[in-house]
């Protein structure tokens, strides 16, 4: 949805005044019709209406077509004025007549109203053990999303980390990371979160601080929600320990990876993990990493008991890439890896690689 088409109907100053707030803190910047006249002309070509008591009548009047996506502002039914008010919403195709004064309420109606779209593909990436390269698979897979013409978004949840935007190369990016949006001073809507977030290489990312700051996990599943509706693809980097934040992401995830090296000591790691990730995940996809003398990728399947979708043979030029702020798009066996993975989820190619 085309957030500049928000029409916000009414003459009432004040009411005005709470309907601009509201549309700033959802990051839309509206049209106004302050008369039905005004209101009527824009109507059809409008995304979304918020309209309020005192143009409801007058507007439902001139007959407009029904059309979705229409917010009535007026109080409960009771009295003449409020049953008249709702015969007016439902007689506009109304979606909810809702209290001014319920400030909550109103953003969260109209956040789902601005943010309706498809939710995304929901993916957490998780190592058997620390230094397994989750981080960067996580990476990979999101950028590989881009190449795909889906729109990605790479989401930082291990706190302890150094955060996620050093292995996309993006540290210098503008744009918030998890801290800043703590004070976001409401709903967190999908409009405003896209406009937020730095993106590098095609890849928006939400990345943890790296300077000891905390992360809000009071906001996390509205920031979730917003992430899942303003991209395509939502690729989360989850550590092995789960805390709040991490128990948050997975919760929201439809899938994850288990990136496993291929020794012994990882795949009984392995086993640990797995079974704190199936609380959260229904699905659990296995990535393999080769390591010289390993055990190979049967016998991890076989012990863990699921299939390999995808393995990952040592790449010499990855780190060195990773250190020059380059990133890991660049590995092949990284690419090949991640279409796979990606490939599991069923995104294939959304438009040009």
């Amino acid at each position: 949805m085309d957030a500049a088409h928000l029409l916000v109907a009414t003459g009432d100053a004040d009411l005005l005044d709470d309907a601009l707030r509201w549309c700033a803190a959802v990051g839309v910047t509206p049209e106004v019709a302050s008369d039905a006249v005004a209101a009527r002309r824009a109507w059809s070509a409008a995304s979304a209406v918020l309209l309020a008591a005192d143009l409801a009548g007058p507007l439902a009047r001139t007959a407009p077509p029904r059309r979705d996506g229409v917010l009535v502002l007026g109080g409960e039914p009771g009295g003449t004025a409020g049953d008249t008010l709702w015969r007016d919403a439902v007689l506009l195709g109304a979606t909810a007549v809702l209290d001014p004064t319920d400030e909550t309420a109103v953003l969260a109606r109209l956040g789902e109203l601005l943010d309706g779209r498809d939710e995304a593909a929901f993916l957490a990436v998780i190592g058997a053990v620390g230094g397994a390269g989750a981080s960067t698979f996580a990476t990979a897979v999101a950028l590989h999303a881009g190449r795909r013409g889906h729109r990605p978004v790479l989401v930082d949840a291990d706190t302890r980390g150094a955060g996620v935007d050093l292995v996309l190369g993006a540290e210098r990016a503008e744009g918030v990371r998890w801290p800043e949006l703590g004070g976001a001073g409401g709903h967190v809507g999908a409009t405003r979160l896209a406009r937020l977030l730095p993106v590098h290489h095609g890849v928006a990312v939400l990345a943890c601080p790296r300077d000891g700051s905390a992360v809000p996990v009071d906001v996390a599943p509205d920031v979730l929600t917003a992430a899942s509706r303003a991209f395509d693809v939502v690729v989360a980097d989850v550590p092995r320990h789960l805390d709040p934040l991490g128990s948050a992401v997975l919760a929201r995830c439809e899938g994850a990876v288990l990136l496993v090296p291929e020794d012994v000591r990882c795949v009984a790691a392995a086993r640990i993990v797995l079974a704190q990730v199936r609380e959260h995940v229904p699905r659990v996809a296995l990535v393999t990493t080769r390591r010289a003398g390993g055990v190979g990728s049967g016998p991890v399947a076989e012990a863990l008991r699921l299939p390999v979708v995808a393995r990952v043979a040592h790449d010499r030029r990855l780190r060195a890439d990773l250190d020059h702020g380059r990133g890991p798009g660049r590995s092949r066996t990284l690419r090949r890896a991640s279409g796979q993975v990606l490939d599991v989820l069923g995104l294939a190619a959304a438009g040009p690689s």
